[in-house]
């Protein structure tokens, strides 16, 4: 969570293609020279505050290498009209993650375009050649009526090491209890 809030703080970076990429760690980009590369890719049964809906992405190429990365435009709900809006509308700047992963069952719809259950990266690159940036970048300003899609990882080590902490200090007071009311009845009256 550090990590995340310190990102938060800190100017955006150009996204700068190398090589050997380390995996997306939530570090906010900007993306020069940004335009859309295709259609986008309406990511369903994505769930925000109790609602269902789905995660509007779509590629972009970006930069001098003209590389390419999945931007995440947004959220939408379900049954809303998906708008058309300009790319100049959109500021390319956010918050690099790791792709977005549905634990979804056989006969879901995989894909490179429209409504999908999964987005198909294979396909993706195949679709569209060239250097790719691995995971996602979610925008820090959605464009109306898009919903901004929270950044947040899906493993926070503080909340982990605190649950940890506090199941061993549970554990401690039942030992110490057990330890006393053991003592109790075996003691001599």
């Amino acid at each position: 969570m550090r990590s995340l809030t310190s990102a938060m703080s800190t100017a955006p970076v150009g996204l700068v293609y190398r090589e050997a990429e380390p995996p997306p760690a939530f570090t906010r980009v900007r993306l020069a020279q940004g335009e859309p590369a295709g259609p986008v890719i309406e990511l369903r049964n994505s769930y925000l505050g109790g609602q269902s809906g789905r995660r509007i992405l779509q590629p972009w190429r970006q930069g001098p290498d003209r590389s390419l990365v999945l931007l995440d435009l947004g959220w939408l709900v379900d049954g809303a009209k998906m708008p058309d809006f300009p790319p100049e509308q959109i500021q390319p700047q956010g918050y690099r993650m790791p792709t977005p992963h549905h634990f979804v069952l056989s006969g879901a719809a995989k894909g490179t375009a429209g409504p999908v259950d999964e987005v198909d990266e294979a396909a993706l690159r195949r679709r569209y050649p060239g250097h790719w940036f691995q995971g996602v970048v979610v925008l820090e300003n959605s464009p109306d009526p898009l919903l901004h899609w929270p950044v947040v990882p899906e493993f926070m080590p503080d909340r982990h090491y605190a649950y940890a902490i506090q199941w061993l200090l549970l554990g401690f007071c039942l030992t110490g209890l057990s330890w006393l009311m053991w003592r109790r009845r075996h003691e001599v009256h």
